[in-house]
C-alpha cells in the first residue's frame, strides 16, 4: 500500500512539473518553452538547438528567459573595417543579447562571435565591452572558445573603470566561436561589445595595448603603440540594459 501511494505521489509531482513548463520544443535531451526556443534559435542557430545539452540548458535557465525582458541584436555586416578590409558574412558574425528580470538589479549579457570560414591567422585576438551608464555587477565574466577541437576558457582579462577585454589565441579546428557572458547593473545604460581579430602575428602584450573608448574599434578598443594597425576593426554591437 505504501509503495502504491509513493508511486502515485511521484506521478502527481511529475505531472505538476511538466504542466509548470509548457514544452514547445524538445531535442530528446532538453525541453524548451516557446520563449526559450526563440531565444536559442535566434541567438545560436538551429544546429545548436539540435545538439543542446543539459549543461547548456542550465545557463539558459539562469538567463530566466521566460520571466525576463529579452533583447538580441546583430552587427550590421558586411561592413568595411577601419583598415579597409571586409568583415562580412563570408568571414564572421557578431551578436549580443541580454535578459533583464524585473525583480533583479542586474542584466545578463551574452556576446557571440562566429567564424563562418576558417581564419588564416590564429594569433592573439581580443573581445570585451565598453560600458556607458552602467558597469559590471560583478567580475564573473566567462569567455568560451569553441571549435571542432573542443572548448577552452581563456582568462587573460584586463579590467578598466569603463569596461574590460580578454585576450586569447584562436583554437585549432573549424567552426570557431567565441562567447562571453557577464552581469551588468540594470538601469538606463548601454553595453558596447567588440571582437577584434589580429590580421598578422601579435603577442599577448600587444593585444592588451588598448584603452576602452567609444571611439575605438567596434566602439570599444582604442589600440595604442605597436598594436595599432594589427586588428581588423570589425564593427561592434550594442544593447541597452
Amino acid at each position: 500500500m505504501k509503495k502504491i501511494l509513493f508511486t502515485l505521489m511521484f506521478a502527481i509531482l511529475f505531472i505538476s512539473n511538466v504542466n509548470a513548463k509548457e514544452v514547445y520544443y524538445s531535442n530528446g535531451v532538453v525541453n524548451l518553452t516557446e520563449k526559450e526556443y526563440n531565444y536559442v534559435k535566434e541567438f545560436y542557430g538551429e544546429e545548436y538547438l539540435k545538439n543542446m545539452t543539459m549543461k547548456e540548458y542550465k545557463w539558459l535557465d539562469e538567463l530566466d528567459v521566460n520571466n525576463s525582458d529579452v533583447k538580441i541584436k546583430f552587427a550590421k555586416i558586411p561592413d568595411a573595417s577601419v583598415n579597409g578590409t571586409y568583415v562580412g558574412t563570408n568571414a564572421k558574425s557578431l551578436a549580443i543579447g541580454r535578459t533583464c528580470s524585473s525583480g533583479a538589479s542586474y542584466c545578463i549579457v551574452n556576446v557571440l562571435a562566429k567564424w563562418l570560414g576558417n581564419p588564416s591567422v590564429r594569433s592573439w585576438d581580443v573581445m570585451g565591452a565598453f560600458f556607458y551608464g552602467t558597469s559590471l555587477y560583478n567580475q564573473t565574466v566567462t569567455t568560451t572558445l569553441g571549435s571542432t577541437s573542443g572548448d577552452s576558457f581563456p582568462s587573460n582579462y584586463r579590467f578598466l573603470s569603463n569596461g574590460f577585454g580578454n585576450s586569447f589565441q584562436l583554437p585549432s579546428g573549424s567552426n570557431v566561436t567565441i562567447e562571453q557572458r557577464y552581469y551588468v547593473k540594470q538601469g538606463s545604460g548601454t553595453v558596447f561589445a567588440s571582437y577584434q581579430h589580429a590580421m598578422s602575428t601579435s603577442t599577448l602584450a600587444k593585444s592588451k595595448s588598448y584603452n576602452i573608448s567609444m571611439s575605438g574599434y567596434g566602439g570599444v578598443f582604442l589600440f595604442t603603440g605597436s598594436a595599432v594597425g594589427i586588428y581588423d576593426g570589425m564593427v561592434g554591437v550594442d544593447i541597452d540594459v
